[in-house]
């Protein structure tokens, strides 16, 4: 199987300028956890999820660290912290450039790229354009999907032997 063949599709995007506030009831109200960024021209440039919205200011979860581990991170880590968790548009918060596959894309490639960058979704791309997306949710439709059409492994013989001169017949 390919991601064109799993993947959901219409996508829905945000663009870096919205607000934290705009995607966040953009992800409830649509029932997902993360949405695409794209720029104006609609390419894609981003992507902000649940995990973004973890640690923010709002709600009182930004990071505390002590005065060493401040000193070993550097000024550079505690500014780009400082932005993640205060940032009120989705650019501040947004994963840049992140991964995404094309619509020849095998599913055992989309699962080594998920796990090897520890995410759970995946645009899918045509010419730079977003024409889907692979969440584990599709993977786990794929799994239920062919799952159905797999013989029962503890049939008798000619139970079997039924199933493959019908098979033949067809």
């Amino acid at each position: 199987m390919r991601a064109h063949q799993i993947m959901t599709k219409p996508v829905i995007t945000v663009t870096p300028d919205a607000t934290i506030l705009e995607a966040a009831e953009i992800m409830l109200r649509q029932r997902i956890s993360g949405l695409p960024v794209v720029d104006a021209a609609g390419k894609l440039v981003g992507i902000v999820s649940e995990g973004d919205f973890i640690r923010r200011g709002e709600i009182g979860t930004e990071r505390r660290r002590g005065a060493l581990l401040r000193f070993i991170l550097g000024a550079g880590k505690l500014a780009s912290d400082f932005v993640q968790e205060h940032g009120g548009k989705i650019s501040e918060v947004m994963t840049p450039a992140p991964a995404a596959v094309t619509e020849d894309t095998t599913l055992a490639a989309i699962v080594d790229l998920m796990e090897k960058r520890n995410v759970k979704r995946l645009p899918v791309l045509r010419d730079d354009k977003i024409v889907g997306i692979v969440t584990r949710a599709n993977l786990l439709q794929a799994v239920a999907s062919i799952a159905r059409h797999i013989p029962d492994p503890t049939a008798d013989d000619d139970h079997i032997r039924n199933r493959i001169i019908n098979t033949l017949e067809k």
